[in-house]
């Protein structure tokens, strides 16, 4: 987003709302993002209209307003020609927040991630023009190949836990099949199932680490969260940009954006071990259908930049002068 706004020439200011809440204590933010109340909430929301001022902008872009209040939100509504919130985040089904909602109407532009919650947007905004639906995306300069195709070994999971992640794990790893794993709470599941084809990264694995897990792997696993219902998810994106095969659960979201020559879909967890060994003994195969992928997603306008100047063309479509 940065890159192309200072492309344009367009003064860019940001507000790091990370800067009040890490005076706190962790008993003041454990209160923050629970309840949406306390001093944590009463610091953000003086942060940021202390650093917007009196000064009008013609584009306020909110991410993940969850602790801001309406008051807040209509003093910013002030100071800006266009005010537009943004969260990949699951705001119905997860990261609730009675102050988010209570603001809403107020923005020009919300953007979700989530077709699932849009009906709920609506419900609150009351005007369906006014919700904005992208997909997850993917970085250019972040997620790229990194590891030639010839030293590429096994699949790659690098997400957090979830009891329902443990069976298709176990399935693979029966099979004989390498795994490289890493997120968070793994660790007793890395424990438990100790081998020569499990291969623990840690908790965490971020930014180019990240990168060399999914591009040093054949395949990645895309699994999409069975605590939310959840279609995509970041990796969708991440792990064909990464020049590697993308194993998804087929469902209407994911064959609207990829076909069966593009990544590998599997109805069940035997479809899944299968679909691996048959891949596995058709190197040039599976080459192929991972080429085809990494075209997909460089292509179709799914990484950041290609996402942020679409917006930007809408907004001056609609008569917003952003420019």
């Amino acid at each position: 987003m940065y890159k192309i706004l200072l492309e344009k020439g367009i003064k860019l200011e940001i507000i790091d709302t990370e800067v009040p809440i890490l005076k706190y204590n962790r008993l003041w933010n454990h209160v923050a993002w629970h309840y949406k109340r306390g001093p944590v909430i009463s610091a953000v929301n003086k942060y940021v209209k202390e650093q917007v001022g009196e000064r009008h902008f013609k584009l306020i872009w909110v991410d993940k307003a969850i602790y801001l209040t309406r008051q807040t939100t209509d003093f910013l509504r002030s100071q800006t020609d266009l005010l537009v919130h943004y969260t990949p985040d699951p705001s119905f089904t997860f990261h609730r927040s009675r102050l988010f909602f209570e603001s809403l109407p107020l923005y020009d532009y919300v953007i979700t991630t989530k077709t699932y919650e849009m009906e709920d947007y609506i419900r609150i905004i009351g005007d369906s023009s006014k919700l904005l639906y992208l997909t997850q995306g993917f970085d250019k300069d972040l997620h790229r190949p990194m590891v030639p195709w010839d030293q590429k070994k096994g699949v790659a999971f690098i997400g957090h836990y979830e009891k329902e992640r443990e069976e298709p794990l176990l399935a693979m790893l029966e099979a004989g099949i390498d795994i490289n794993l890493a997120g968070a709470c793994w660790e007793k599941f890395a424990q438990m199932n100790a081998g020569p084809h499990l291969h623990f990264l840690g908790r965490g694995v971020f930014g180019e680490d990240y990168v060399s897990a999914i591009s040093g792997s054949k395949y990645a696993w895309g699994a999409v969260s069975k605590w939310i219902p959840e279609k995509h998810t970041t990796r969708t994106f991440e792990i064909p940009a990464c020049m590697t095969a993308l194993l998804t659960e087929r469902n209407d979201e994911l064959e609207s954006l990829f076909n069966e020559e593009e990544v590998v879909f599997y109805d069940s967890i035997d479809e899944l071990v299968k679909k691996i060994r048959f891949f596995d003994s058709h190197d040039y195969e599976l080459k192929t259908l991972t080429e085809r992928g990494y075209e997909k997603v460089q292509s179709g306008g799914f990484d950041y930049e290609s996402q942020l100047r679409r917006l930007l063309e809408l907004f001056i479509n609609k008569g917003y002068d952003t420019e």
